[in-house]
């Protein structure tokens, strides 16, 4: 396979297993999907697309009326480095963009005369995967790192159990969720130390720390001084 394939396809309730050394990227157009990898379970809906890398081993079926479209990727279009950061495949929002290049797509698939123009609207599309390749639960913690985090939700985002997500997490960013959290955290402490005049208490409270012993815990073991030092120093440098 030198190229893409772009066709509409139907699955039945069978559950077949199998890998290809091609990718995959599934659109919806109707019904459902199920998809399982080595470290995903998932069922594609409308409302999600999904990415699957090369030499990934997958089981799926469906046991209602579907249709999707599919497009064989093949793996000389693919940058080998994104791949490894997708093993076990990706899903991504079906948003409005998705939607105006499922449109562009389907027109090629029923266009027989080339395939050159499927190759470009690939390579269009292909950064919007790549750079969609944050983790939905990483950019859940961005989004909400001054609120609660439970981490059993953060693994149900990734549809793995808690033990394999701690382990994925620290194997992919170098530090724990916890670490990560606190880090992100202390970042913003340090904004609001020097960027504004409110007390070491109400930036803890900001940040999302219930004692202000907390945060100044967790704040010394990273920057090795206390906030009300941090603030000090800077503020009497600039």
């Amino acid at each position: 396979m030198e190229c893409i394939k772009c066709e509409r396809r139907v699955y039945d309730s069978r559950l077949n297993s199998h890998a290809h050394t091609y990718a995959q990227l599934i659109l919806p157009m109707h019904g459902m999907l199920y998809i399982e990898t080595n470290s995903k379970k998932l069922t594609l809906r409308e409302d999600h697309l999904f990415f699957l890398p090369p030499d990934c081993q997958h089981t799926f079926g469906s046991e209602q009326s579907n249709e999707f479209l599919v497009l064989d990727i093949s793996d000389k279009m693919l940058n080998k480095y994104d791949m490894e950061k997708m093993m076990g495949g990706r899903e991504f929002l079906f948003d409005d963009r998705w939607k105006a290049i499922r449109y562009l797509l389907l027109n090629e698939a029923d266009n027989k005369e080339g395939t050159g123009s499927l190759n470009d609207l690939f390579l269009y599309c292909y950064h919007f995967i790549a750079d969609g390749n944050i983790p939905p639960s990483i950019k859940y913690i961005n989004d909400h790192f001054t609120e609660d985090i439970d981490l059993k939700k953060l693994a149900d985002i990734e549809h793995y159990n808690i033990c394999y997500y701690s382990e994925w997490f620290k194997n992919n960013l170098k530090v724990s969720p916890v670490e990560y959290i606190q880090n992100l955290r202390v970042k913003k402490a340090k904004e609001l130390l020097l960027n504004t005049n409110l007390s070491i208490l109400q930036i803890t409270q900001i940040i999302g720390y219930k004692h202000n012993s907390s945060f100044t815990r967790v704040f010394k073991d990273l920057e090795k001084i206390t906030p009300a030092e941090f603030r000090i120093r800077n503020l009497t440098i600039c």
